[in-house]
C-alpha cells in the first residue's frame, strides 16, 4: 500500500500541501504540545494552513523569478 501514497512534495495539481506532508506536519505538533489526544482535527488544519502559508510565502519569489527568465528569454530573441 506504500506504494499508492503519494509522494513528498509538492501536488504537481496545485500548490496545495499533499496528504502525506500534513500528516507529518500534524504528527509533529501533536509531538511538540505533549502528544495530548482528542485534538487530532485540531492539530491537522494547524498543519495544513501552516504548510499552506509557507507555499503562498514562496509564490511571490517563483513568480518573480519566471518574469526575470522570461525578460531574458525575449531580449536574447530580439537581440535587445
Amino acid at each position: 500500500m506504500a506504494k499508492d501514497l503519494p509522494k513528498q512534495g509538492r501536488n504537481q495539481k496545485s500548490d496545495r500541501p499533499t496528504h502525506e506532508q500534513i500528516a507529518q506536519s500534524a504528527y509533529q505538533i501533536f509531538l511538540e504540545r505533549g502528544s495530548p489526544e482528542g485534538h487530532a482535527q485540531e492539530h491537522w488544519l494547524e498543519a495544513e494552513a501552516q504548510l499552506t502559508a509557507a507555499a503562498a510565502q514562496q509564490q511571490p519569489a517563483r513568480t518573480n523569478q519566471l518574469q526575470k527568465m522570461q525578460h531574458i528569454e525575449r531580449r536574447a530573441q530580439f537581440g535587445s
